[in-house]
């Protein structure tokens, strides 16, 4: 199993649940960690790349990520499992050329997020080229596609999984709503989220935005974190007697 990510920070939990589950059991759990970038183009490219590369066959790819809210009923830290990925620009929902996702590997999604008691979204996802800062494109794009949420990989993703003829899933948190304004000095926030929080805060004026966006980054991270561990464990890839520190009471 491949579970990937556009950033690293969004693997970092899961990770490091891995090894802490190796560590307990002396069992290597077979998940293979790939950062594929930022962008569609570049996760597209990134993924083919890496199942052209691999001589056995690849059990399935699961993406982990954030994404942006356009569904004025989603809030920071709702798990989204789309049902399908449109691509922005290209065919609006309807037109035949959304890709789905695996149906097992949504099954075994949805019996994840059940075994947390955690509510789902089963609307269509939109990959865009470039980051939707505010409520008017957010309305916009939700009008023309018929989507609840927007991100930057999935359709490129999906495509390279199917052209492999590998099951593909991609399970994101919101991390910005449909009613928020992502401030106009955060072009790299695309490329980086972690790094402009880093460096902005440092600019006292901007703290109070920036707070706001690092504790729904840490959200969505934690919620990321512990449905990783859920669905591996429902797929039977790791032990079911080990739950992700975030999940214990």
């Amino acid at each position: 199993m491949i579970v990937a990510a556009s950033m690293e920070q969004e693997l970092t939990g899961l990770r490091r649940e891995m090894l802490d589950i190796e560590g307990a059991t002396g069992v290597h759990p077979p998940v293979e960690f790939q950062v594929l970038g930022v962008g569609p183009e570049r996760a597209g490219a990134a993924l083919t790349a890496l199942l052209e590369d691999r001589r056995s066959r690849v059990d399935g790819v699961l993406v982990l990520g954030v994404a942006g809210g356009v569904d004025p009923d989603l809030d920071t830290g709702d798990l989204l499992l789309a049902d399908r990925y449109a691509l922005h620009n290209g065919a609006a929902q309807g037109a035949g050329q959304a890709i789905k996702p695996d149906t097992q590997m949504l099954q075994s999604a949805e019996q994840a997020a059940l075994d947390l008691s955690i509510p789902v979204c089963n609307g269509g996802a939109l990959t865009v080229d470039h980051l939707v800062a505010g409520p008017e494109e957010r309305e916009e794009l939700r009008t023309q596609y018929q989507v609840h949420s927007v991100n930057m990989e999935d359709y490129r993703a999906a495509e390279a999984a199917q052209k492999a003829g590998v099951p593909f899933l991609a399970v994101r948190v919101v991390l910005d709503t449909a009613s928020q304004r992502l401030p106009g000095y955060l072009p790299g926030l695309a490329k980086s989220p972690y790094k402009v929080l880093t460096n902005v805060l440092l600019m006292p004026w901007r703290i109070p935005t920036m707070l706001r966006l690092k504790k729904q980054l840490q959200l969505g991270q934690a919620v990321l974190t512990i449905f990783g561990v859920s669905y591996l464990k429902v797929t039977g890839i790791i032990g079911k007697g080990k739950l992700a520190s975030g999940a214990r009471g």
